[in-house]
């Protein structure tokens, strides 16, 4: 359920993040010393793709110290043109789906989002920014609240994301 890179006249598909469904993961550790994360997937499953429109994506986090200790809530937020059918369809099949977040942060890390006890889920509504000319397309949330901050991925800088090729 990869959403290809966008390669119509609706401005998008240059940055990505990966998901993947919950069920498709097999074990999922975090060192609690490094905050690293590693994932294995179940055979034949791996990450799924979705691309955004040029500098929308926007991770936003929060901390919060509440009496049960440490809140850390995350907000993955992205647009999506909304310009081809399949698009439409794997963004609905989303909906009610606990899912687990790679996304690269602007430092360059590749951090996870969301647990295996407490993945993120996903909203989205129909938008058409003022500031985008031409665009249409949604605005895509995904959001979590966790008792630890996310991790990072066992990649580094020097290895982040990888979108599969691009289509010609």
């Amino acid at each position: 359920m990869t959403v290809l890179r966008h390669t119509g006249i609706n401005v998008g598909g240059v940055n990505p993040i990966q998901y993947a469904f919950l069920e498709d993961i097999h074990t999922f550790t975090v060192n609690s010393d490094t905050l690293i994360g590693v994932i294995a997937f179940m055979q034949g499953k791996t990450w799924n793709y979705l691309y955004a429109s040029p500098d929308s994506i926007q991770i936003e986090g929060k901390e919060e110290d509440t009496k049960a200790g440490m809140k850390y809530t995350y907000q993955i937020k992205m647009l999506i043109p909304k310009d081809r059918t399949d698009v439409e369809i794997i963004l609905r099949d989303l909906n009610e789906r606990h899912l687990i977040i790679n996304a690269v942060d602007k430092n360059g890390m590749s951090r996870y989002f969301g647990t295996l006890q407490s993945p993120m889920k996903k909203i989205s509504k129909l938008v058409k920014p003022a500031g985008a000319d031409g665009y249409q397309g949604w605005e895509v949330v995904f959001s979590g609240e966790f008792s630890q901050p996310s991790c990072y991925s066992s990649a580094t800088s020097t290895d982040p994301i990888t979108p599969p090729d691009p289509i010609e």
